[in-house]
């Protein structure tokens, strides 16, 4: 059986570890510019880390997802890639509301993780399922009209806050979703379609939500008063 690329996934999944180990002062300097421009003070903590590595997994499930086509086994190993990231986002917010380890860092990363995540398990789908072009599509531009947004809110000197119920839904119901596509290979087309039809509904709500939110926020901002902004991980 011939590999994507004619490479085994094994060396392509060390591969990407040593790219990620030489570049990692790159990276560093790199977020730290980036910090200084939204000005957000770079704290790292447990559950920050935790968000670290839920984007350091992306690479490995885009491997083993692609790769999966010439190894049917490995299928379920992105598959567990998934739950795992599921269950550090759970485990990262669950840790700085307990132990008070909530900053405006994890605040940026934590949704960041989410988008990163999101985007990158719908383009793995929609290279194998039609279907999942078009949720592909509303996740894009979501994604990138609300990162524009919250950039903008940043530089006024907006403070960023935990998520919003229209939020959480979308992102459960998403991850949800992706799981079943993702561990279901052979699903049914029509249950396939309603399950992407139900997440691109509840994406466009909760954009046109925090839409509605940000203009609201940003008018405020003429009376150059400080406001406060609830800015989610939303799906």
């Amino acid at each position: 059986m011939v590999s994507v690329c004619g490479v085994n996934p094994v060396v392509s999944i060390f591969w990407v570890i040593n790219r990620n180990q030489y570049g990692i002062d790159s990276a560093e300097k790199g977020l730290t510019l980036f910090m200084n421009f939204l000005n957000i003070e770079w704290k790292m903590n447990i559950p920050n880390a935790l968000s670290l590595f839920r984007m350091a997994l992306l690479p490995v499930f885009v491997i083993l997802y692609l790769y999966s086509a010439d190894y049917g086994s490995l299928i379920y190993w992105a598959f567990g890639i998934l739950i795992l990231s599921g269950l550090t986002d759970s485990i990262d917010g669950i840790i700085a509301r307990r132990f008070n380890q909530i900053t405006d860092l994890g605040k940026l990363l934590d949704p960041m993780a989410d988008k990163l995540t999101q985007i990158t398990v719908v383009i793995c789908l929609a290279l194998r399922h039609k279907e999942v072009i078009y949720l592909l599509v509303i996740c894009l531009v979501k994604e990138l009209c609300q990162a524009l947004g919250g950039l903008i809110l940043l530089r006024h000197g907006m403070k960023i806050q935990g998520a919003r119920w229209f939020g959480k839904i979308s992102t459960f119901t998403f991850y949800g979703v992706m799981l079943m596509i993702v561990g279901w290979p052979e699903m049914p087309r029509g249950l396939l379609i309603a399950l992407v039809v139900l997440v691109a509904l509840l994406m466009l709500f909760a954009f046109i939500k925090y839409a509605t939110m940000f203009f609201r926020i940003r008018n405020h901002t003429l009376n150059n008063e400080p406001k406060t902004i609830d800015k989610t991980k939303s799906a």
